[in-house]
């Protein structure tokens, strides 16, 4: 028998693979490698590992042949499907790198643009899919498509993509969303009743008594009643609860609680069954409810999210039906007890309630120490609340400094951001967050792309007061930049306007796009002091500072205050480096945030 050339056993290779002979395709893969490095083998090995689910040895493969081949689109795709059945965040920065190499690659739109509708970024996700649906028009992708524009708020397009290309309703009940979403509630009714009635869809009928409902309270009312089929779906049952409850009728509301509790006693039901008590006017039973469902959850904390919803209704409920010292009595030892973040925030906010200043610190701040994330945050917003900034600065740099999970440094950005104005005018903090986003742009989704954006009009807007129009003017690029399409909570024309008026009121106007970087600028090295005052124009001030680096290397914002005799050493130092840069001189660097403010490094030698 003639042995086969090592073309032929590379067709094999192949084949196996497409026939599902994982293993096997990988053996002849080593057996090939062994004798010949080829990319195209190296590829195939690493996919079979991945098809047969040995991620860590595919993740390896894939990684290493990223390095050598970064300009290939199936390998970046390849190992974000790896990062992402790993559960590791930096897949959506593989998925990325391969629709920007290949913007014909389906295969890997279809999952990147699925992987961001599975993670709920509809932002991120509407750019793909449209892609999709122009080059591909496939039900699936329209679908997502469709659920996309009604996750960023946009009803009215999803209905009209629907209806451009004929979607059947029953086979998209996100048309139906888009719908209820624009509030179109005859026609949502109308076309959910005919698919109830043709498909005995329970979430059509649902979508149906729900969408009557806006309209038509006794019809909807009457059909719950009339209805059978609905008495086995929780859904259902729980939204027919709530409507009875916005019309006062808590008789009926709270039989329909026990049948709902039969057929699922969850949680979040139990706590709608404590309110209901509440409003019948039995406050004895609604506590002993509360406080049975508080001890319930306490001992398993599956979900803090909810354990704390179902504090805040106690304390509420408390505050409303006792006295102060009474509530107290109850809130302490059935909440406060149990040292968890959890209980130690929702205690401080009882005391905050009552008016008692000092026990709300201090319980917000052993909130913080037991999770400096968590219970830090709402620390800092108790603290900007009260107006000790320098604390709440102090704190949240802190935090923003050590948080690691890039949706956890979202969940930051927000708190910065909110919008009483406060710590979104702490320059620090503000500088501090554009860095640690830019550490971590790749990895970001598409809400916290808009919180980056967000940051760099507030860093702008700074600067612009500070008269540092050059910075200005970078910042606004900078946030135009990274700024996704189709965001509603940041515009293009919000940093335009910004823009405009730094031009306006400079009066050079020099540019700030070209600038050379750290990296290919030329330090100060050992220009005479004079030499680089006069070159760069330096006040007074600026000297001073400039003389002190060139002495001590490096200094904090707190050093360089002292020397000047001024608290705006930043926005001070930021020209310096705006002014040293237009010239093509590396002068200062930042080096990071300390207790003391920002460290500053001489760049000369």
């Amino acid at each position: 028998m003639i042995p086969s050339t090592v073309n032929e056993q590379k067709r094999e290779a192949f084949l196996l693979f497409e026939s599902g002979r994982y293993q096997e395709s990988l053996d002849l893969c080593y057996r090939l490698l062994a004798t010949e490095k080829e990319q195209s083998l190296e590829v195939l090995a690493a996919t079979n590992l991945f098809s047969m689910g040995r991620l860590e040895d595919a993740g390896v493969f894939f990684r290493d042949l990223c390095q050598r081949m970064p300009e290939s689109s199936y390998v970046h795709s390849y190992l974000a499907k790896v990062l992402e059945a790993r559960g590791d965040d930096g897949a959506i920065a593989e998925w990325r790198s391969a629709v920007h190499l290949d913007p014909t690659n389906q295969d890997a739109l279809r999952s990147y643009a699925e992987y961001l509708v599975a993670r709920k970024d509809f932002l991120g996700a509407v750019p793909v899919l449209k892609r999709l649906v122009v080059q591909g028009k496939k039900p699936g992708d329209l679908t997502n498509l469709v659920r996309a524009l009604i996750g960023i708020g946009e009803p009215q397009e999803a209905i009209t993509t629907f209806t451009a290309y004929g979607l059947d309703p029953c086979g998209c009940p996100e048309y139906l969303d888009a719908l209820c979403l624009a509030k179109d509630y005859l026609l949502a009714a109308k076309t959910a009743e005919t698919i109830w009635h043709e498909h005995r869809n329970p979430a059509a009928l649902r979508t149906y008594l729900f969408a009557l409902s806006q309209y038509d309270v006794p019809a909807a009312l009457a059909l719950y009643a009339a209805i059978p089929e609905y008495q086995q779906e929780p859904a259902i049952l729980f939204d027919r609860i709530q409507l009875l409850v916005a019309q006062g009728d808590y008789v009926n509301a709270r039989a329909a609680t026990g049948a709902l509790l039969a057929i699922a006693d969850l949680p979040r039901h139990r706590l709608l069954e404590c309110e209901l008590l509440a409003k019948s006017g039995v406050p004895a039973e609604a506590r002993a409810a509360y406080e049975h469902l508080i001890a319930a959850e306490l001992r398993t904390k599956n979900d803090l999210v909810l354990l704390e919803q179902i504090i805040t209704r106690y304390r509420e409920f408390l505050l409303t039906h006792l006295s102060r010292d009474e509530t107290l009595a109850r809130f302490i030892p059935v909440v406060s007890d149990d040292v968890n973040v959890v209980s130690l925030r929702e205690t401080a906010r009882m005391y905050e309630a009552l008016g008692e200043s000092g026990e709300a610190r201090a319980w917000h701040y052993r909130a913080y120490r037991a999770d400096y994330l968590t219970g830090g945050l709402s620390y800092v917003v108790y603290l900007a609340r009260h107006n000790d900034l320098r604390e709440c600065e102090k704190v949240m740099l802190y935090i923003l400094a050590n948080v690691k999970k890039t949706k956890d440094l979202g969940h930051v950005a927000a708190v910065i951001m909110e919008p009483d104005g406060r710590m979104c005018r702490m320059k620090r903090l503000v500088t501090l967050l554009i860095k640690r986003f830019t550490e971590q742009q790749q990895m970001l989704s598409s809400e916290e792309l808009v919180l980056f954006a967000r940051a760099y009009l507030f860093a702008a807007t700074l600067e612009l007061e500070e008269a540092d129009y050059s910075l200005c003017k970078y910042y606004c690029l900078c946030g135009m930049d990274v700024l996704p399409a189709y965001s509603r909570k940041v515009l293009p024309g919000d940093f335009l306007q910004v823009l405009c008026t730094a031009k306006e009121r400079s009066i050079a106007d020099p540019p700030v796009l070209h600038r050379p970087t750290a990296e290919t600028m030329p330090s100060v090295a050992d220009k005479p002091e004079l030499e680089l005052a006069e070159q760069l124009e330096l006040s007074a001030q600026e000297q001073q500072i400039v003389a002190f680096l060139r002495l001590h290397r490096m200094a904090s914002e707190m050093d360089l205050r002292k020397v000047t005799g001024t608290r705006r050493v930043v926005g001070i130092v930021n020209r310096l480096i705006a002014k040293a840069a237009a010239q093509g001189i590396r002068l200062i660097e930042k080096k990071g945030v300390s207790e003391d403010g920002e460290i500053y490094s001489y760049a000369g030698t």
